[in-house]
C-alpha cells in the first residue's frame, strides 16, 4: 500500500490534495519528533490507535477531527531523561546556588575571596535540606534522586518530610513534636511542574505551619522546573513559601494551547482551523475529564516528561480508564495514576 493509500484508508473522507498534503506533513513531523525527541515512545501504529478515539462525536467529521488532533500532537513538547537531567542541574544552579552565593557574599562584606565564599557556602549548604513535594511515589520526590546525582550532592542533605520532626515525651508523659535538627535554617521543596499551584498549596498547608510553629525563623522555598505565572503567584501569595520561590522555566499565558493568545494557534497550516482545534479538544476533554476539559484547573498545557505526563496537559493526550476516564480511550502519552 502506498503512503497516499494509507492516508486514504485512515481518513476516507479527506478528498482534496491540500488536506492530504497537510496530513502527510503532520505525519512526517510526528515521525521525526518520535525519532529525535520522544525517545521512540510514539510509533505510528500507536498514533493510529489514538486517532481512532476521534470518531465524530464533536459534530465534525471523523477525518476532520483526526487531522486537528494530529496537529495538536505535532505541537506536543516532550522532555526526555537527558533533558530532565540538564534541567535539574539548572534548577539547582539558577534557583538555589547562585542566589545563595550572592547572599553569602553580601553577608561577608561583598568579599571576592574565594576561600571565604567556599567556606561560608559549605556552612549554609549544611544548614539546608532538600525535599520533594508529595509522597515518595510521586514525581516531585522521584526526581530527588536524579537531582542529587546531577549536582554532586551528599544524601545527608535530603529528607523525607517525616524526618523533619520527631516525637518527644515531656514531664507527665505529655507528648509533643520537636525539630530533629535545630541547626537547619532552610527547607527547599522541589517539584517538576506547577500548573495551578494547587498541589503545593495542599501539600504545604499543614507541614509548613507545623514547622513554623516550632521555629518562626526557618525559611521555606518552592522550586519547580516548570511553572505557570499564575501558579507561581498562587504559591507565593497563599503559602508560607518565600517570595524567592520560583520556576526554572516560567510559562506565560501563550502556553495555554487553546486560548486566544495561544502560541500554537497563531499560525496554523492549510485545512487546520483554530476554532475546530478548540472544539475537538474541549469536546472530547469534557467527556474524558468532566470539569477539566482543558486539563486540571483548565491549564491547557501540551507537554510531558520522560517520567510522567502532568494532569495540567489536555486529557485527550493522557486520559484512560485506569486513571479515571469514564469512557474508553487510548492515550498517546500515558499518565501514571495516583492510586
Amino acid at each position: 500500500m502506498s503512503p497516499l493509500d494509507e492516508i486514504r484508508s485512515l481518513l476516507p473522507l479527506v478528498e482534496d490534495e491540500g488536506a492530504e498534503s497537510t496530513w502527510d506533513s503532520l505525519r512526517r513531523r510526528v515521525t521525526v519528533l518520535n525519532s529525535a525527541l520522544w525517545e521512540g515512545r510514539v510509533s505510528w501504529p500507536l498514533v493510529e490507535r489514538w486517532l481512532e478515539n476521534f470518531d465524530g462525536r464533536s459534530g465534525h467529521a471523523s477525518d476532520v477531527e483526526r487531522l486537528h488532533a494530529l496537529y495538536l500532537l505535532a505541537q506536543f513538547l516532550y522532555y526526555g531523561s537527558t533533558e530532565i537531567r540538564v534541567l535539574l542541574r539548572a534548577q539547582y544552579r539558577d534557583l538555589f546556588l547562585i542566589p545563595l552565593i550572592q547572599e553569602v557574599r553580601k553577608a561577608s562584606g561583598n568579599t571576592r575571596n574565594l576561600d571565604v565564599i567556599r567556606a561560608r557556602l559549605s556552612e549554609e549548604l549544611n544548614r539546608t535540606r532538600f525535599l520533594g513535594v508529595g509522597n515518595p511515589s510521586e514525581s516531585g520526590v522521584h526526581l530527588l534522586y536524579f537531582f542529587r546525582q546531577e549536582n554532586g550532592l551528599t544524601k545527608s542533605i535530603f529528607l523525607d518530610n517525616a524526618e523533619i520532626t520527631e516525637r518527644s515525651v515531656g514531664p507527665g508523659g505529655v507528648v509533643s513534636r520537636q525539630l530533629q535538627d535545630t541547626s537547619i535554617r532552610r527547607y527547599i521543596f522541589l517539584d517538576d511542574v506547577c500548573g495551578s499551584g494547587d498541589t503545593a498549596l495542599k501539600y504545604s498547608k499543614n507541614i509548613l505551619h507545623d514547622i513554623r510553629a516550632l521555629d518562626p525563623d526557618i525559611e521555606f522555598s518552592y522550586f519547580s522546573i516548570f511553572g505557570t505565572a499564575a501558579g507561581m503567584t498562587n504559591v507565593r501569595t497563599n503559602t508560607l513559601f518565600n517570595a524567592q520561590s520560583a520556576a526554572l522555566i516560567e510559562l506565560d499565558p501563550s502556553y495555554r494551547c487553546l486560548s486566544n493568545d495561544s502560541r500554537y494557534l497563531r499560525v496554523v497550516p492549510e485545512h487546520v482551523s483554530e476554532a475546530t482545534v478548540r472544539d475537538v479538544a474541549l469536546h472530547y476533554g469534557s467527556l474524558l475529564a468532566p470539569g477539566h476539559a482543558g486539563g486540571f484547573e483548565d491549564s491547557q498545557m501540551l507537554f510531558g516528561f520522560h517520567h510522567n505526563t502532568p494532569d495540567n496537559t489536555l486529557p485527550i493526550i493522557w486520559r484512560e480508564v485506569s486513571n479515571g476516564s469514564p469512557i474508553p480511550w487510548t492515550p498517546i502519552f500515558r499518565r501514571y495514576p495516583k492510586i
